[in-house]
């Protein structure tokens, strides 16, 4: 009796043993896996915060250089006409309410001579007319004599005033005076498109910077005059024209921040979402994870604890092998584990079933980080992690890289969608048209690369021009046609780098480029770059 409550005693706690080590294994996997996942999501969603935060201010600063074009060419066809009017009050005035009327453009609109007298001013003010005007900014345009936007500058009734003006030339040249815009960027009720209609989104916190940060336009006024922090602006100024980078305002809240610079007027277009909009979104995904996965954990644990009453010494084999699902070779070691009866074999083959599927998402997510969402070709990371099998036991590679003609015409002219439909259709044309060896890649926007391992300069070429014909007959949703520039080189992996040849042929396809597009260029590695770079790799 006693011999048998001691060896039930070690029976039972084997089992909690046993228990034990396989549930602690899955929970340290499925934790590991989540924070991993976390992680990984938490950097794509920023990334992709930003590069909207980014596209955002670069198109809003087109919209601003667009509408300072199209003002300039509105305000010398009115000088033109001008120019001989001078003296005619109502040929002034009738000239400058049309201005005001087509496109709401201006808040209002005057003629000013050279003396500064005011001529003609829209919409008429008692006492406006022939008033003399002393302020730095008619100064300024008389100096420019040309297309001159004026620094923000607060007018004798306390709005907040940038001033657009052309000079008024006679037949002789001499400047006679200006016709010019104004815009109230503190004024909400104004009928100017510019500033109420292009910069009011609520999914956007906009600002309107001039060049030393202070806020010049915002849809909240109050903000307006206000300066941005000295270490943002630095920031700004490192990154040049465009860029990304993270605000912390006064309060300590963080912001995903986006700028892009308008060159014509010195100004600096920022779109600023707070950090919070990523952990939201991230907390939904993750939701979203956890309910899809907890049937599979929970169903796999309770298998488990269920089959830990038959312990055995497999079942000790299979409960260290799940503590180790996240090891590469843990299938393998599953499976050969000897499953003497029926308890085993069905523990055996949910285990397996569960780190197959760990495995699988595992592998997906590292899909992901390597191939590019829009065409599911590899991307930079893919190309540089497969790169190494192409190369060995190749004695010649071929590289051939793609870039599609005058494709910002096709974005600006039928949208964004359309380009990235166009991108998607040649990205399946490129991996149709290439053999299983190949490595397709998408490089940058509207670039490819194709790796072409055994195949020589002749038949590379064959096959790029072949490549350039094909996308020219294409036909295209929308856009119709597009052409490619490609340029081709080859090299031996055993006395070359990559690099070299990945240099190259940019190299090439920069000439192609220069040489009038839809062309394929051909060029040979430099042996003195081949030299340079296979040194500083040794190095």
């Amino acid at each position: 009796m006693k011999s048998f409550q001691k060896h039930f005693i070690l029976q039972v706690n084997l089992r909690r043993l046993i228990l034990f080590i396989a549930l602690s294994g899955m929970s340290v996997i499925f934790v590991n896996s989540y924070f991993a996942f976390y992680d990984t999501q938490k950097k794509l969603l920023t990334d992709q915060f930003f590069k909207i935060n980014l596209n955002y201010s670069l198109k809003l600063a087109n919209t601003v250089e667009t509408f300072f074009s199209s003002s300039q060419s509105q305000l010398s066809f009115s000088a033109q006409l001008l120019a001989d009017n001078m003296k005619n009050a109502d040929t002034l005035q009738n000239e400058i309410e049309r201005i005001r009327q087509i496109g709401h453009r201006f808040n209002s609109v005057s003629v000013i001579d050279k003396q500064g007298y005011v001529r003609a001013f829209s919409p008429l003010q008692p006492g406006v007319i022939d008033a003399r005007l002393t302020s730095p900014s008619h100064a300024a345009a008389i100096q420019a004599n040309t297309f001159f936007i004026s620094q923000p500058y607060v007018s004798l009734i306390g709005n907040l005033i940038v001033y657009i003006s052309v000079p008024i030339h006679n037949a002789e040249g001499e400047q006679l005076g200006y016709v010019g815009g104004s815009i109230y960027l503190n004024n909400r009720n104004a009928t100017n498109e510019f500033m109420n209609s292009q910069f009011d989104d609520d999914n956007y916190d906009t600002f309107v910077l001039n060049k030393d940060g202070t806020i010049i336009y915002h849809h909240d006024k109050n903000r307006i005059g206000q300066k941005i922090d000295d270490n943002s602006l630095k920031q700004m100024a490192l990154l040049g024209n465009k860029g990304n980078f993270r605000l912390t305002d006064s309060q300590g809240a963080t912001f995903l921040a986006g700028f892009a610079k308008v060159k014509r007027a010195d100004w600096i277009i920022l779109t600023l979402q707070t950090e919070d909009i990523v952990t939201q979104a991230l907390n939904n995904v993750m939701i979203d994870v956890t309910k899809k996965s907890a049937p599979v954990l929970l169903i796999t644990l309770f298998m488990i604890t269920l089959l830990t009453i038959y312990i055995a010494k497999p079942l000790r084999m299979l409960g260290l092998a799940a503590s180790r699902m996240d090891d590469p070779d843990v299938i393998s070691k599953i499976r050969a584990v000897s499953s003497w009866y029926f308890e085993v074999e069905h523990l055996k083959r949910v285990i397996l079933w569960g780190t197959i599927l760990l495995h699988k998402r595992i592998g997906k997510l590292s899909s992901q980080a390597h191939t590019d969402p829009l065409t599911g070709l590899l991307n930079r990371r893919g190309l540089h992690e497969n790169i190494e099998m192409s190369l060995l036991n190749n004695s010649v590679v071929s590289v051939i890289v793609i870039d599609i003609d005058h494709f910002k015409n096709v974005n600006d002219t039928y949208g964004h969608d359309v380009g990235d439909e166009v991108i998607k259709m040649l990205g399946r044309h490129l991996k149709t048209n290439s053999r299983k060896t190949d490595l397709v890649c998408r490089t940058g926007g509207e670039e490819f690369l194709m790796l072409l391992p055994g195949i020589d300069i002749h038949l590379a070429v064959v096959i790029a021009e072949r490549l350039r014909k094909n996308v020219a007959e294409m036909s295209f949703p929308i856009c119709q046609h597009i052409t490619i520039s490609i340029g081709v080189t080859s090299f031996l992996p055993k006395e070359v780098p990559i690099d070299a040849a990945l240099k190259t042929a940019d190299n090439a396809l920069y000439r192609a480029k220069k040489a009038g597009r839809n062309k394929v260029i051909v060029q040979d590695i430099p042996e003195d770059l081949a030299l340079m770079l296979h040194k500083q790799q040794n190095d």
